[in-house]
C-alpha cells in the first residue's frame, strides 16, 4: 500500500510541474512584447539624447567660431561639421543669424541654429521621433 499512495504522490507532483511549466511559457509569451517595447523605446530616446547633445555641441563650437575676431561662415561651418562627423552624424543644417560677421560690432550677438533628421541619425528606423528635427540654438556676443 505504501508503493501505491508513493506513486500517487510521485505522479501528482510531475503533473504540477508539467502544468508550471506551461504557466511559465504563457506569461513569457505575453511578458516578452512589452519587455521589447521598453527596451526599444529606450534605445531611441537615449539616440534622441544623444543627437540632442550633440546639436547643442555644434552650435556652441559655430557660435564660438563665429564670434571670434576673424570668423566667418564658412570656418563656423566646419567647425560644426568637424564636431557632427566625429559623432555620425548625417544631414546637419546651419544656419547664422547674420552672414557677414566682419559687418556686425563689437557687443551684438551672432545666433547660431544647428538642426539635423531624427530619421537619418536613430538607431533604429521607426518610433516617436522617427519624422522629428532635432535642433540647437547658440547666441554669442561678438568680440
Amino acid at each position: 500500500m505504501k508503493t501505491n499512495s508513493h506513486q500517487k504522490k510521485s505522479s501528482h507532483r510531475c503533473n504540477f510541474r508539467n502544468n508550471r511549466k506551461g504557466a511559465a511559457v504563457v506569461e513569457f509569451a505575453v511578458c516578452l512584447p512589452v519587455i521589447l517595447i521598453i527596451v526599444m523605446g529606450s534605445i531611441q530616446a537615449a539616440s534622441m539624447m544623444f543627437l540632442r547633445q550633440t546639436m547643442v555641441q555644434c552650435a556652441y563650437e559655430a557660435a564660438k567660431v563665429s564670434v571670434s575676431f576673424n570668423g566667418s561662415p564658412a570656418t563656423a561651418t566646419d567647425a560644426a561639421r568637424r564636431v557632427a562627423q566625429g559623432r555620425r552624424i548625417t544631414s546637419l543644417d546651419i544656419q547664422f543669424s547674420e552672414t557677414n560677421f566682419n559687418a556686425v560690432p563689437k557687443g551684438q550677438p551672432i545666433e547660431v541654429t544647428v538642426s539635423a533628421p531624427g530619421n537619418s541619425n536613430s538607431v533604429l528606423p521607426f518610433g516617436l521621433f522617427a519624422d522629428r528635427r532635432v535642433s540647437a540654438r547658440a547666441v554669442m556676443v561678438k568680440e
